[in-house]
């Protein structure tokens, strides 16, 4: 569970995700899913394929765990103003987790854009608050990607299952 200061701030501008848009969050991790199947290389091809079939079979199970994430007091889903595209920030003791990054329509810009619009509006609460930022890309060039957006943000080594682990320290 997070500290106080940990917590996720709100950003204005940007909803935060509720129940009716967990629903169309776990829509979406289906649709990333096959996207990441089609652009994938070999053993990620597998990977993608694998989670893309354990959703249907998960189906609810996935649901429920939305609903129960984006209404944690410690979580927050930032939306884009259309709705179209959400960035998950968990609050723990060790600092804020970028989780999940989904877009509708996944490969369209959508999730740079909200990126850009919600990047610079958190740095300098997470610095003032002296917050670590964690995330894990899905590939070596996603990781590339957000280490330009993201200043500070450093390659720490590689993920659980595939891609890199990524952290920012606070500045200053």
């Amino acid at each position: 569970m997070a500290t106080s200061s940990n917590m996720p701030p709100a950003i204005e501008g940007l909803p935060r995700a509720g129940v009716v848009d967990a629903l169309r969050i776990a829509w979406w991790m289906r649709r990333g899913f096959w996207h990441g199947f089609q652009h994938c290389r070999r053993c990620a091809r597998v990977v993608a394929l694998y989670l893309a079939v354990a959703w249907w079979v998960l189906s609810l199970l996935v649901v429920v765990l939305h609903v129960v994430l984006v209404t944690c007091p410690w979580t927050r889903y930032y939306l884009s103003p259309d709705r179209d595209v959400v960035l998950a920030l968990f609050g723990t003791r060790t600092g804020w987790h970028i989780g999940d990054h989904i877009s509708a329509a996944p490969g369209t810009g959508r999730g740079r854009a909200l990126r850009a619009r919600l990047l610079p509006e958190l740095l300098p609460i997470a610095d003032a608050r002296r917050v670590t930022i964690h995330a894990t890309a899905a590939s070596p060039e996603l990781a590339a990607l957000y280490m330009a957006e993201l200043p500070g943000l450093v390659d720490v080594g590689g993920g659980t299952f595939r891609g890199r682990r990524l952290r920012r320290p606070p500045a200053g």
